[in-house]
Formats: structure tokens, C-alpha cells, sequence
């Protein structure tokens, strides 16, 4: 197995290398700003975005990290696929009596244990983009940094992820937000000059170059057009305001499949248990946390 190149044309870098605490090495980083730059050939489009998008406005929006991203999709596919293995040992059931029991005692502990993950584990903050005033504000550990928009550092990288039996390996996809220490803006000092985040991640590369084009463009164009169909389940909030308009019928039908498959967007909005932005950030957008 050998290593090979991201397909972005981006210049490499070895801004990793700079780190002091490696948690997990990557390979072939390419810088993708300053100045940020899209991926040429790929969409700019908020097509497929909501699951990244946490708010968005004119003046400012809020991204997703990528564990934030994943937590926003996990009780959908958890929940789909309890479902299913319940229809299905419910019709075991009808020739074999506690097969339906069964399934509830071997897959029933991990269906709460994700449920009470969701509940009690407190959200992260998104990333802020401040297009107004041309700053990136972003969480780590406690400590906020305020990055302007043409000093911001963003690489893309990889790394091979084992999958299964048979020697199958496929390569991840990361981007990377660095901050340093010089940008500090609020909470605890930092304990490293240089740390990074992982803001965006996954096995497909061309989405990844996608989610990052879109980035670019709203900073760039702002909100389009396009973007109130696209981003209209981005949260609980949008959701809301998309289905004000629409039949009863509609809406009864959308809440309940948002209740069965989706409460952790319910959920999200009323919780307690979420990080906040401090007042300083608030002085400058006013109570505004999105997750």
C-alpha cells in the first residue's frame, strides 16, 4: 500500500509538522488558504450542505464541526436500522414466540446507550464564519480564537483507515482549521502556540472539496437564492419556519418522522447541556448558539 496525492491542486505543506502534540499524523497536506481558494472542477453549490451548516445570515454563519456533523446524522441511520431489525424479529415472532424478544435484549442496551450519549453528552460549538467583519471565530477546549478571514490556515489531508477483514484500507479525508496562539481572543490561554481542529471529514474526497467550495462562495457571495431550499433542515429552527406554510397534513406528517427518526434536532434547541459562545463573542452577535 503506498501513499498518493490529494487530487486538489493545492501546493503541499508542512504546517503539520509545526505542531508540538501530534495526535494523529496525516499525509499529503495541501494548503487550501491563505488566500482561500476553491477546488477546481468541483460544485460551490449548498446542494447536500445541511448537514454542515448550523445557521446561516447574511452577516454570519455557523458550520459544523465534523464530530458536530456526525451527531447530527448518527440516530437517523441508529434509528433506521432499529426499525428494520424490529419489523424483522417481529416476523421472526410469528414462528418463533421471543424472537422479537430476543432482539430487543441483544441490540435494545445499544439503542439506549446512543440515546443517553445524545442526551446527556454536551454539544460543541460550530465554527462561526463573520463575513461582515471578515473574522473566523472558533472553540477549542475552552480557549477562542479569533482568525481573520486572510490569515485563516486550512489544509486537507488523509489518512488509511482499516475497514474490515480481507486487507481492505481506504483513505479518510480531513480538513484542518490551525490556530495559533497569536489569535487568541477570549477564555483559557492557549497551552500550545500552534493547535488544529478538524472541521470537516469523510471517505468521499470530492464532497469534502464541495463542502469547503461552499464555505468559500458564502463568504465570497454571501446567501443565495438557492440556498433557503437547500439549508431548509439545516436545524429545528429552519425546519420550523419551511413547514409554516404548509398543509396540516404535511406538517403532522413531517413533525412525526422528525420525532421517530431525527428528536436529537428537537432536542438540540432546548438543551441544557451545550458549550455557549462567551459573552465576548456575544457583545458582537448577541445570544446566538447554533449547533
Amino acid at each position: 500500500m503506498k501513499d498518493s496525492p490529494l487530487k486538489c491542486d493545492f501546493p503541499e505543506t508542512d504546517l503539520e509538522q509545526e505542531l508540538k502534540k501530534k495526535l494523529y499524523r496525516t499525509h499529503g497536506a495541501r494548503l487550501a488558504c491563505p488566500p482561500a481558494r476553491k477546488v477546481a472542477d468541483e460544485s460551490d453549490s449548498s446542494e447536500k450542505m445541511s448537514s454542515i451548516v448550523a445557521y446561516i445570515s447574511e452577516p454570519f454563519m455557523d458550520i459544523r464541526t465534523a464530530f458536530l456533523a456526525f451527531r447530527s446524522g448518527q440516530l437517523v441511520v441508529v434509528n433506521l436500522f432499529m426499525v428494520a431489525v424490529l419489523a424483522l424479529g417481529w416476523i421472526i415472532s410469528l414462528f418463533y414466540s421471543k424472537a422479537l424478544l430476543a432482539v430487543l435484549v441483544v441490540f435494545g442496551p445499544v439503542w439506549v446507550a446512543i440515546y443517553l450519549f445524545e442526551i446527556f453528552f454536551p454539544l460543541t460549538l460550530p465554527v462561526r464564519i463573520d463575513r461582515k467583519e471578515g473574522f473566523v471565530y472558533v472553540g477549542h477546549r475552552g480557549t477562542f480564537y479569533r482568525i481573520p478571514w486572510d490569515e485563516l490556515e486550512v489544509t486537507f489531508s488523509y489518512n488509511w483507515q482499516y475497514l474490515g477483514s480481507g486487507v481492505v484500507w481506504e483513505r479518510q479525508y480531513y480538513a484542518h482549521l490551525f490556530m495559533r496562539e497569536k489569535h487568541y481572543f477570549c477564555g483559557k490561554r492557549p497551552k500550545m502556540p500552534l493547535q488544529r481542529k478538524k472541521i470537516l471529514t469523510g471517505f468521499n474526497e470530492g464532497r469534502l472539496y464541495r463542502s469547503w467550495n461552499y464555505i468559500v462562495r458564502y463568504y465570497k457571495d454571501g446567501v443565495m437564492e438557492e440556498d433557503a431550499d437547500n439549508l431548509a433542515t439545516a436545524n429545528f429552527d429552519s425546519i420550523r419556519k419551511d413547514l409554516a406554510s404548509s398543509s396540516i397534513g404535511k406538517r403532522i406528517v413531517e413533525y412525526s418522522l422528525l420525532v421517530l427518526f431525527m428528536p436529537n434536532m428537537i432536542w438540540w434547541t432546548y438543551t441544557p447541556l451545550k458549550y455557549k459562545w462567551p459573552k465576548e463573542v456575544e457583545e458582537i452577535f448577541g445570544e446566538s448558539n447554533n449547533y
